[in-house]
């Protein structure tokens, strides 16, 4: 009598099949892609049972009534029964009680002649052990005969390890390391179907909480303080997210020291209480440490700030942005509409760039004068864009995006270079000295480099030092420190004038005119805008800022002079220099060149105008 396995079903590519006749096993590889044997060889009984107890994975056999016929030393140890307690007993001593009922079915279909769809087929299941716990196993099912004679074995492979391995593989890939929390891959799955869950009345509100100043408590007390401080306020967080249960919310580290939180079913004011309430919890655990911590918030809500996590990430993140720019340690709801001004002033930064590439960028000069004869003593170099379009602009259309962006040191060197080189020529065509003064941007301003950059200007342009005058703003200065006292004082020594612009309409001291060697103010022109109104005090501070010239020995003009009135008044208070519109409007180097050379002729011809000191 011949018994074979029904191994060679279709859907496998290569198994092995054992066939017993007589007293011998027939063992075959099959290869089915091929149709063939790929080898052969026969055993007796005795071999054949000292390899399988041998092998190191499972073995078992069962009859058709699903009783073990076969258990070797790999199943004993898997499974926890010894071979004499597992021959003869059913199949469900390893079977969980869940699955009972349905391996029963199955093997009564397949003895009546159902077709054996696992049959060859590696099948990954739950198993249970002698102990009653349950163990992930791969098995490979092979039968032979038919009927109430057929047969069943299965080669079982223990997968703990690789389950273990996996879960390891799977923490790696979806939580934070340090914090256990949800890492950010993680957060965005749970986040995406939180949204697709969430009902039209709820909503779900994204809030991105970043730890202020973390690298500078990195470096001041250390990164296991640091680590630290963020397990904590990971702690923190899972337990604020826990009162809510809603089994939605959640909480995640998104990078270094930024945390993602998703809330269900909040309103605006419950979002913000709950961000306040994190706000505090931050300050309470740098508290604990006895560190200086904050955390700044930003909170986005679904569906009206976005549809989609990237979106109401991408709004909660800009959010966050203004509550950084607004100082830090706050909370701030997403706004719409500074996106939008968001837009505009990036939009407006590319067309800076594109301009620069172009030499768009041009110098207009507006003459300064002595007031009690008109002449012209010097210029203020002034930025213009000529724009392709929209024609010449002045910077209030344009400088707020370019003081604090990557062109601010490039295009004011450029307008140093220009004005230097400009006001070299009218000194040489007048043969009269000229100065000539020069605005600074913050970026330009702090460079450490900047009193080399100025000199090797003055060299290039041969504009003597002493003609230029770099006019810096009240709140670049009130904002520096001692090195920019020292860059200054190296400006000055290279015999560089320095002016104060806008005197009067920030909040700079008596203190700054006596650390900073300045050598001009420049009155504001909202406090020359005052002379040509009647009333006491308006010329109060003006008054001011003329006494503050002569007690600290310094040179005062005037700025924004547009009338007959207000020049006669600034004459009247002592003030010796002045510009403006009733002077000269600022111009193009050609009409400025135009301008002297009107002045020297009338100079030269005994003609009362504008003339050239």
């Amino acid at each position: 009598m011949r018994r074979r396995t029904t191994a060679e079903r279709s859907g496998n590519t290569s198994f092995r099949s054992m066939t017993y006749q007589g007293t011998d096993w027939t063992m075959t590889d099959f290869d089915a892609s091929r149709g063939k044997g790929a080898f052969s060889a026969s055993l007796d009984a005795h071999s054949a049972l000292s390899l399988i107890e041998a092998s190191g994975e499972a073995i078992v056999a069962a009859d058709a009534g699903g009783r073990i016929t076969l258990w070797n030393a790999a199943a004993a140890e898997l499974f926890g029964y010894a071979a004499e307690d597992a021959v003869g007993r059913s199949l469900d001593i390893i079977i969980p009680e869940a699955m009972r009922g349905e391996h029963a079915a199955g093997m009564r279909r397949i003895v009546e002649g159902a077709p054996a769809r696992l049959i060859g087929n590696p099948v990954e299941l739950q198993a249970r052990r002698a102990d009653g716990a349950l163990v992930p196993i791969e098995m490979r099912i092979c039968d032979w005969g038919s009927g109430e004679t057929r047969s069943f074995g299965a080669v079982i492979r223990d997968l703990s390890d690789r389950r273990r391995a996996e879960e390891r593989l799977h923490g790696l890939a979806h939580f934070d390391q340090l914090t256990l929390l949800p890492n950010r891959n993680l957060f965005l799955d749970r986040l995406q179907k939180a949204i697709a869950l969430a009902d039209a009345d709820g909503g779900i509100t994204a809030l991105i909480v970043d730890l202020d100043n973390f690298a500078e408590i990195n470096d001041a007390y250390g990164y296991p303080v640091g680590d630290d401080l963020l397990c904590r306020v990971a702690r923190e967080l899972k337990r604020l997210i826990g009162t809510r249960s809603d089994g939605v919310s959640t909480a995640s580290r998104m990078g270094a020291n930024q945390f993602g939180l998703a809330l269900a079913g909040a309103s605006v004011m419950e979002a913000m209480d709950f961000a306040e309430a994190v706000r505090r919890s931050v300050q309470e655990v740098a508290t604990q440490l006895d560190v200086v911590a904050s955390a700044s918030i930003g909170v986005a809500m679904a569906p009206i700030h976005g549809s989609s996590p990237g979106r109401l990430l991408a709004n909660a993140d800009f959010a966050l942005r203004r509550a950084k720019q607004e100082g830090g340690d706050r909370s701030q709801l997403f706004d719409s509409r500074q996106r939008e001004a968001f837009r505009v002033r990036r939009d407006l930064e590319t067309e800076l760039k594109r301009a620069w590439v172009a030499g768009e960028f041009e110098v207009y000069y507006q003459p300064q004068v002595r007031l009690a004869d008109h002449a012209v003593v010097g210029g203020e170099a002034l930025l213009r864009w000529r724009h392709p379009k929209s024609g010449v602009l002045l910077p209030g259309a344009f400088l707020h995006a370019l003081k604090d962006g990557t062109l601010a040191e490039r295009v004011g060197d450029f307008v140093l270079q220009e004005a230097c080189r400009q006001a070299a020529a009218w000194r040489t065509a007048t043969g009269r000295p000229f100065r000539i003064g020069v605005n600074l941007f913050e970026r330009q301003f702090v460079r450490p480099d900047q009193p080399r950059r100025v000199a090797e200007t003055l060299e290039a342009t041969g504009l003597p030092p002493e003609e230029l005058e770099l006019e810096i703003t009240e709140t670049v200065m009130t904002g520096s420190d001692d090195a920019s006292i020292r860059r200054v004082g190296r400006l000055r020594d290279l015999g560089v004038g320095i002016a104060f612009d806008d005197y009067g309409t920030g909040y700079a001291s008596l203190g700054l005119l006596k650390r900073y060697p300045i050598t001009r103010l420049k009155v504001d022109r909202s406090f020359v805008r005052d002379l040509a109104e009647e009333g006491e005090g308006r010329s109060a501070i003006v008054d001011l800022i003329l006494a503050l010239g002569e007690r600290f020995g310094l040179g005062v003009i005037a700025e924004g002079v547009e009338t007959e009135l207000q020049m006669k008044r600034l004459l009247a208070l002592g003030c010796a220099e002045g510009q403006g519109y009733l002077f000269g409007k600022p111009m193009p180097a050609e009409d400025f060149a135009g301008l002297l050379a009107g002045s020297n002729a009338a100079s030269r011809g005994g003609r009362g105008g504008a003339l050239v000191a």
